[in-house]
């Protein structure tokens, strides 16, 4: 019997394959690239240029969004792929933007500011590990739909005040109070039910399809030309999103239950 173990692991490692080819490859490097300018995104906080911190959020989100498409496009997805994903985005979107509004905020000493930032950092990972667990359960018509605010939108919200440091300032409103309930808030979103689009097969009617591309394009040049304008453009827009989101979410849920009910 033990004998016959030993064959079965042997033959195991034996069919694993020895080589895995630069497509494989690719999606993980994509990956790694969004790592990278994450954590170069922690090293320009810790000198307090608070600029160069979102604009390296923003292109480790363009890798981000890459690296899962490009998995998808060659059909080279892999668990592997998945894990390093996962990790990836919880430093990047999860602890760093919390490293970030904590030196930002001038480190705060008080222990309820503390328990804020970790609580995002927490429900970063909380967030995560339920989308992971949660990839082949969606119905149909939830498919263009997240659970929750994903963790890369989240980072956006947690940087959003450092972009609008200026206009806090002039109306007197930058405080730990302020800051610690807007980190409050967009914790709670992350690790709640709230419906939020995902993008992922969204179908544009063939009359907007124009419109949208001079949006899109007028939006790409705003953050090329000024990226913590086009920034705050990007966020507000996501913001206006959320509660359209949940009105076409529950649309789509009482479309499907009436259609069940009747079958």
């Amino acid at each position: 019997m033990k004998g016959k173990g030993i064959k079965l692991a042997k033959k195991a490692f034996q069919s694993r394959p020895r080589r895995f080819s630069v497509i494989w490859m690719l999606p993980n490097f994509l990956t790694i690239c969004a790592l990278i300018f994450g954590l170069q995104a922690m090293y320009q906080a810790i000198f307090s240029n608070w600029d160069n911190v979102i604009i390296m959020i923003i292109i480790a989100s363009v890798f981000d969004m890459l690296d899962g498409r490009v998995a998808r496009l060659f059909k080279t997805t892999s668990e592997f792929g998945m894990h390093l994903d996962s990790l990836s985005d919880f430093v990047v979107f999860g602890a760093v933007p919390a490293f970030s509004i904590y030196l930002w905020m001038d480190k705060p000493q008080g222990n309820f500011f503390w328990i804020i930032i970790v609580l995002f950092v927490i429900c970063s990972a909380l967030r995560l590990a339920r989308f992971n667990s949660e990839l082949s359960e969606r119905p149909n018509y939830a498919k263009n739909y997240f659970n929750g605010i994903p963790t890369p939108a989240a980072a956006f919200l947690m940087l959003f005040p450092i972009a609008v440091d200026e206009f806090l300032i002039h109306h007197d409103i930058k405080s730990f109070e302020t800051i610690a309930l807007w980190i409050g808030f967009i914790s709670i979103g992350m690790v709640s039910s709230l419906p939020t689009f995902s993008g992922k097969v969204f179908q544009i009617p063939k009359s907007f399809v124009i419109p949208l591309l001079i949006i899109l394009a007028l939006l790409s040049n705003a953050i090329i030309s000024n990226p913590i304008k086009g920034f705050i453009i990007l966020v507000l827009v996501y913001i206006i999103s959320l509660p359209f989101a949940s009105i076409f979410y529950w649309r789509l849920k009482k479309r499907a239950e009436a259609l069940n009910l009747k079958t």
